[in-house]
């Protein structure tokens, strides 16, 4: 990034659309006090800087995520048939090199952040809890917001040989309808309610490929929830070797990620993406709505879980791997079928209505 370490240098419902939602007031990082605009500079160019920033960036560059890149996924997956697997196993020539220029050339202080985010930032003193968890966020909705940048600028090398658009043939076909690109995680692509709507997708596939999920906090107000956890910090991935839940950082995977942005750590080191195991044993299910666990960024990011869609949770088999204690796999299953008898409910009193006022 061009801004290097020098001196000087509201809660919309979780189906409503951005533009439905009060206006945000935005604000750059040109409020900062020099010392905190310098810490997040410093975290933004050591992340920016490593391998796998610059081949997720570079993807977005080129137009179409890269073919292993594209089957790595933990949930939905691409038809079998679908030549991403097959068309894209290499960066086009000279990407990379766009990438790296793009980086060197971008201007931190056109990034925009919510301002009681970065006043919340601002006043707190560097390396305490307050400070840690907002560089954090500051972080995750900045290589989100550049990967949204990118995207926008519609320069693809792939946008007239139809990979986007593939669709099935035979059977399969009326029911395949093809999001508006392929870079996608499986939880995040309710497009049509984001604030800059597909590029808004590309932006969570971006962070997920970084850090290692959609990176998430606990919204839910300590006063009213003593759960409630103000410094966790939650990780979605949506890899096929990681958990498809949500799954909350140990202490110590945390700190390294802190003392990464902060500059305490070896930039070289094989940090990212954060790869969450069966050790992190608390997670939350994506099924279950945002305004019930609490744990999101956005409370629009995610659409309730539709009631038709297969809830992996009613799954006879414990999978240790999803499931990793037995009292995670209970009351997973509990909240599953509660919900699964909810649906049927509703539908048990849709159908005698309608059976009323047939009679009527």
């Amino acid at each position: 990034m061009s801004t290097r370490l020098t001196p000087g240098s509201s809660e919309p419902p979780t189906d409503t659309t951005a533009e439905e939602e009060a206006p945000t007031h935005k604000l750059s990082i040109a409020e900062l006090d020099e010392e905190h605009r310098l810490y997040f500079i410093r975290a933004i160019n050591r992340l920016a800087s490593t391998e796998i920033a610059e081949v997720t960036y570079a993807q977005l560059i080129d137009g179409l995520p890269l073919s292993d890149v594209a089957g790595d996924r933990g949930y939905h997956f691409f038809h079998n048939d679908h030549p991403i697997y097959e068309v894209h196993e290499e960066l086009c020539p000279g990407v990379m090199e766009k990438a790296r220029k793009f980086r060197d050339d971008f201007q931190l202080e056109t990034l925009r952040f919510d301002a009681k985010l970065l006043l919340a930032f601002r006043a707190a003193p560097p390396g305490s809890r307050a400070f840690n968890i907002h560089l954090i966020e500051l972080v995750a909705v900045a290589l989100h917001q550049i990967a949204v940048i990118i995207y926008e600028r519609d320069e693809s090398m792939h946008k007239t040989d139809g990979v986007h658009d593939w669709k099935p043939a035979g059977s399969y076909a009326p029911c395949w309808e093809p999001l508006p690109h392929l870079f996608q995680h499986s939880w995040y692509v309710d497009y049509d309610q984001y604030p800059h709507g597909a590029a808004d997708m590309a932006g969570y596939w971006a962070e997920a490929q970084i850090l290692g999920g959609v990176v998430l906090f606990d919204r839910r107000n300590p006063a009213e929830n003593p759960d409630a956890d103000q410094n966790a910090v939650y990780l979605h991935p949506d890899r096929y070797e990681a958990p498809y839940r949500i799954v909350k950082l140990l202490p110590e995977q945390r700190q390294a990620l802190l003392d990464f942005l902060v500059g305490e750590s070896d930039p070289t080191a094989p940090l990212l993406p954060i790869m969450v195991d069966k050790n992190n044993t608390e997670r939350v299910d994506p099924e279950d709505p945002i305004r019930e666990t609490g744990i999101c960024r956005d409370l629009w990011e995610r659409r309730d879980f539709p009631p038709d869609a297969r809830d992996m949770r009613l799954r006879d088999v414990w999978d240790r791997f999803q499931f990793p204690t037995e009292k995670d796999r209970v009351a997973s299953s509990r909240r599953a079928y509660e919900r699964k008898w909810r649906i049927q409910e509703m539908d048990r009193e849709m159908y005698l209505e309608e059976e009323a006022e047939k009679r009527t």
